[in-house]
């Protein structure tokens, strides 16, 4: 199984009025650590693109558990939860690179579509992509 570790800089735009990160900013680097994940399964965006696949998030699920403040790094663990040739769940663990301490947890839900961004069955229409999937997930 991928598990992947990407580390993002806490910037200090990134803080709140009370001087912890914004919970906002938080879905912005698990878009960095999935964008890390695929390019490190072979699956780089430019190229899913070029084949008009793309794996549209439809739900993200985040729990906070500790608060993050500026300045410092995170690293974001992440790993393929589930999938099916429509379908894939990531999880991330995310955590604060100067303590070790478990920050937030979260998942995103995607679909899988094709050039007319509707669902699409990426192992029967890509069958080389859904391989990498399957890869990165076992």
């Amino acid at each position: 199984m991928l598990i992947t570790e990407t580390t993002v800089d806490v910037r200090y735009p990134d803080m709140d009025t009370v001087g912890v990160v914004h919970h906002g900013v938080y879905a912005i680097w698990y878009e960095i650590a999935r964008m890390d994940f695929f390019e490190k399964a072979g699956l780089p965006f430019s190229q899913m693109s070029r084949y008009d696949v793309h794996p549209v998030m439809v739900n993200l699920n985040q729990n906070f558990l500790a608060p993050i403040r500026y300045p410092g790094q995170v690293v974001i663990r992440t790993s393929v939860r589930s999938f099916a040739p429509r379908k894939l769940e990531l999880s991330y663990e995310l955590t604060s690179a100067q303590s070790g301490e478990l920050c937030s947890t979260a998942t995103s839900f995607h679909i899988w579509t094709g050039p007319d961004f509707k669902s699409y069955d990426i192992e029967k229409n890509h069958p080389g992509i859904y391989e990498m999937i399957v890869k990165a997930a076992t």
